[in-house]
């Protein structure tokens, strides 16, 4: 696995670490994170492996190390890509010569399509799951009835229409984010500091951006016990989130009422909450992630008579 250890530079990114440590349960896993040509780094390792992951190089390689030679190795590979939209061109580039890498799986399915059509063949869907260790109910008293948390930008227009809607509104409180790459300190807004924040909140409003991305919030505010109020997009839908089982689907318009609707109306606000927390800790832990990582290895593996 080509991964740096950005979980201890980038304390908001630790999920997607906590993600990647869970496949060691389901798998061997060696550890790679320095820049290097892939044909050294092979000859320094104990045994060949049956596959090479490269995890995203966005932000010019905060999170994976740069690597040379992926091109030439016939071992099976793969990469990961968080963001769609970061430099397109550089991600075709990787994909067609770069390292061209045998499978590309994404944290979203249908924005990654659309942004990359001719990658279907080599594409697979490998969304954000959650670490139970951190994402759980820990018993708080739900003395917030209404957050919002998470990036305030263009690209969120729901988020502002929240915003807007519900800045007056008793019980309401927006968490700032906390920063992409601010370093860790106590009391910054991440890991159970953020996860206690949702648990101690009635109802939290998300949404995946202008983009649609199933965002880690969509798992991560049922996962935490509590009502999720969240702007739609197809893939959330296909992964098994439905209006009024689990969580509530929720417009630009019409906020306020809706928020006080379920505030009011305890029995399916909390009927809601239950079945959205047992879902997604049953169907979307690192755990389950980390099972279908090996499914699509092996798949391929089989694939190549491997």
């Amino acid at each position: 696995m080509l991964v740096k250890r950005f979980d201890e530079t980038y304390p908001k990114h630790v999920h997607k670490f906590d993600m990647l440590k869970a496949i060691e349960d389901v798998a061997e896993v060696t550890y790679w994170s320095k820049d290097g040509d892939i044909r050294a780094i092979l000859e320094s390792l104990p045994e060949r492996p049956d596959v090479i992951f490269h995890y995203d190089i966005e932000w010019r390689n905060a999170f994976a190390p740069h690597i040379t030679g992926l091109e030439n190795v016939d071992i099976l590979k793969a990469c990961y890509v968080l963001d769609v939209h970061y430099l397109p061109a550089a991600r075709k580039e990787y994909f067609e010569r770069n390292a061209k890498p045998d499978l590309i799986l994404s944290a979203s399915k249908y924005p990654f399509l659309k942004a990359f059509p001719g990658m279907l063949p080599r594409f697979r869907w490998l969304p954000f799951g959650v670490n139970p260790e951190m994402i759980r109910d820990y018993g708080l008293p739900k003395d917030t009835a209404y957050s919002l948390m998470g990036l305030m930008e263009e690209k969120y227009p729901f988020r502002s229409a929240v915003l807007k809607a519900m800045s007056r509104e008793e019980g309401f409180v927006h968490y700032r984010h906390p920063g992409h790459r601010t370093p860790y300190r106590p009391g910054l807004f991440v890991h159970d500091t953020y996860a206690r924040a949702i648990n101690g909140s009635m109802i939290a409003f998300t949404c995946g951006s202008v983009l649609e991305i199933p965002v880690a919030k969509f798992f991560e505010i049922p996962g935490c016990r509590t009502l999720m109020l969240a702007e739609s997009n197809p893939d959330i839908e296909e992964l098994g989130f439905k209006d009024g089982d689990n969580f509530v689907a929720c417009g630009r318009t019409g906020i306020l009422e809706l928020a006080r609707r379920y505030r009011a109306d305890a029995e399916a606000r909390n009927a809601i909450t239950e079945r959205g927390y047992d879902f997604v800790h049953r169907y979307h832990s690192n755990g389950a992630r980390a099972r279908e990582f090996v499914g699509i290895v092996k798949d391929a593996l089989a694939g190549r008579g491997g």
